[in-house]
């Protein structure tokens, strides 16, 4: 091999690389010892209506210390509701501010009233392997776990908000809007909307049926692709994608195909790529998706209310 396809081979391998190590670096304080069970709070900025603050806990599934972001709306009581945001796979939760700035334009927002006061979850969805988490050999990826069980639970008991449908719901942009279907089919007992933006899709999987199929290969807690862990009626649906989008094909066709299975939802696009550009544009829609203030609200909530019974 010459020096110059040498040289070029290296490049592209650096290339590859440089996210994959910025995505898994671990910042000083996720070194930091943790046992099971402690909890570890920081407060890490303020804004007019909120309050940031980060939480590490044990995760049991994955073995080691994870966190979340919570932005916590300033009430006079408690706010008795979640949105559990989840990041892309090449990001962390910090980047959702940094890129997003969902700080600052949910702020705005419960300032001019636009939404209700819930709090809102940015939790590390970091993996080491995209195709471990995508591959049929592992039918229940751990995300399941760690996002709707370890991170759900954590919120519930630190802020004292029972597992009650209609005061959960769950999105996120990329791999996050992947794991956030993935989630949505298997608790729709437990979130009551769901979004997807500029999301993954499984052509396998499927959604809220009357009967689930055959599970499939399962994993050695006896759980296939299909497994519901929390029944439960269909969520709210919110899909987006930009047009000129990688994935807008593949996020087509789940708006179609739930089209043809006459499952209701919400489908949104213009013109953008799979960037913070675009989806900056989307967030405020999906924000008032899921916590939309007004009459509306009272509307979805008296239906969710009624899906509930």
């Amino acid at each position: 091999m010459s020096n110059h396809w040498r040289l070029r081979g290296l490049t592209l391998l650096a290339t590859l690389l440089m996210p994959a190590c910025r995505r898994m670096h671990k910042e000083p304080f996720e070194k930091a010892p943790l046992s099971p069970g402690q909890i570890e709070v920081v407060r890490l900025s303020e804004r007019a209506n909120l309050t940031v603050e980060r939480v590490r806990f044990w995760s049991n599934e994955m073995n080691e210390p994870r966190f979340f972001l919570a932005l916590i709306p300033k009430t006079h009581a408690p706010p008795s509701e979640v949105f559990i945001l989840n990041h892309g796979w090449w990001d962390r939760p910090e980047d959702l501010l940094q890129y997003l700035k969902v700080d600052q334009v949910y702020d705005e927002m419960l300032g001019r009233g636009e939404v209700r006061p819930a709090i809102v979850i940015l939790p590390d969805v970091r993996f080491s392997n995209f195709y471990r988490q995508y591959s049929d050999r592992f039918p229940y990826p751990n995300y399941l776990t760690l996002v709707a069980e370890e991170v759900a639970g954590t919120v519930s008991h630190r802020y004292a908000i029972p597992f009650e449908r209609q005061r959960w719901a769950i999105g996120g942009f990329s791999f996050g809007g992947y794991l956030s279907l993935d989630v949505g089919r298997r608790f729709p007992g437990r979130f009551s909307s769901v979004s997807v933006v500029s999301g993954l899709v499984d052509r396998e999987w499927s959604f809220w049926p009357s009967q689930p199929p055959p599970p499939g290969p399962v994993d050695s807690h006896g759980r296939g692709k299909h497994t519901i862990v929390v029944p439960g009626p269909i969520p709210r649906l919110f899909l987006a994608c930009g047009s000129d989008d990688r994935l807008f094909l593949a996020m087509r066709g789940l708006h179609q195909k739930l089209t043809e299975l006459g499952i209701p939802h919400e489908w949104s696009s213009a013109k953008g790529g799979h960037t913070w550009k675009y989806w900056s544009s989307v967030l405020p829609q999906m924000l008032k998706f899921h916590l939309a203030a007004g009459p509306a609200a009272e509307h979805t909530a008296k239906q969710g209310q009624v899906e509930d019974k």
